[in-house]
C-alpha cells in the first residue's frame, strides 16, 4: 500500500513538473511561423488562383492555419496556449447568394483557443459554403503578445451553392440551369470544364446528406483584381 502511494506521489510530482516547464516555455515570434494553406480533398488541380471545394460538413477541401510556436533557442513550445483570430469576407459569384462560414458570426470572425502538441505545433481548421471570391485575414497571439498575421485571397465553390450553410433543395435548383448549359464555375467540382454527371456524382452525397453547419454569412469583400473566381 506504501509503495503505491509512493509511486502515486513521484508520477504526480514528474506529471507537475513537466506541466511547469511546459508552461516557462515563452514562444518568440521571430523563431514561431503561421502557414495558411488549403487542406486539398476535392478533385480540382492546384492552380492559379488558388482554389478549393469545400462543404458546410467539412467533408471537402478546408482551410488550415498551422502555427508553431519555439522560444529564442529555437526549441519548440510544447503544450502552449495560443489564440488565433480569423476574419473572412467575401463576393458570391451569383447575385443574391452569400459566402458562408461555419462558426463564424455575422461580422464574419472567429476566435480558435487552442494547444499546441509535443511538436509545438496548433492547428486552426474552418469551412464554408457559397461559390465566389473568399478573402481570409488572421492573427496569432499567445502570452499578450502577437505571433504572426497575415492574408490571403481564394476561390471557393460548393454544393451549397446559395451560401446559406446547407445544402438542400434550394441548391437544386441552381445546379439544374447548370446541368442543362453544361457549364457554370460554381457547379464544375471537378473542375475539367464542362458540368455533366461526373459533377452530379459529387453534388448528390452532399445534397442526400443534407449537409450543413451552424455559422453566418459573410460581409462583403470585392474580388482581388489580380485573378479572376468567376
Amino acid at each position: 500500500m506504501l509503495r503505491s502511494t509512493i509511486s502515486v506521489f513521484v508520477l504526480s510530482f514528474l506529471l507537475l513538473l513537466a506541466g511547469t516547464a511546459a508552461a516557462q516555455c515563452v514562444p518568440d515570434p521571430a523563431n514561431s511561423t503561421c502557414v495558411l494553406t488549403i487542406v486539398d480533398n476535392d478533385a480540382c488541380p492546384n492552380t492559379f488562383p488558388p482554389n478549393l471545394v469545400w462543404c458546410p460538413a467539412g467533408d471537402m477541401s478546408y482551410f488550415q492555419i498551422e502555427v508553431t510556436l519555439k522560444d529564442v533557442t529555437g526549441a519548440p513550445c510544447a503544450f502552449t496556449d495560443v489564440r488565433v483570430s480569423v476574419d473572412m469576407s467575401g463576393q458570391a459569384a451569383v447575385a443574391g447568394n452569400n459566402i458562408f462560414g461555419c462558426g463564424f458570426d455575422a461580422v464574419g470572425h472567429r476566435d480558435f483557443s487552442l494547444t499546441t502538441d509535443a511538436n509545438g505545433k496548433a492547428y486552426a481548421k474552418f469551412w464554408g459554403g457559397g461559390c465566389g471570391c473568399l478573402n481570409i485575414r488572421y492573427v496569432a497571439t499567445t502570452v499578450g503578445f502577437v505571433i504572426c498575421t497575415g492574408q490571403a485571397d481564394f476561390c471557393v465553390k460548393s454544393p451549397d451553392l446559395n451560401g446559406d450553410g446547407v445544402v438542400n433543395f434550394f441548391d437544386v435548383f441552381q445546379y439544374l440551369p447548370c446541368l442543362q448549359s453544361s457549364y457554370s464555375i460554381c457547379c464544375d467540382y471537378n473542375c475539367d470544364g464542362v458540368v455533366n454527371f461526373f459533377d452530379t456524382f459529387q453534388f448528390l452525397p452532399h445534397l442526400n446528406g443534407n449537409h450543413n453547419c451552424v455559422g453566418s454569412s459573410l460581409p462583403y469583400h470585392a474580388c482581388n483584381a489580380s485573378f479572376q473566381c468567376f
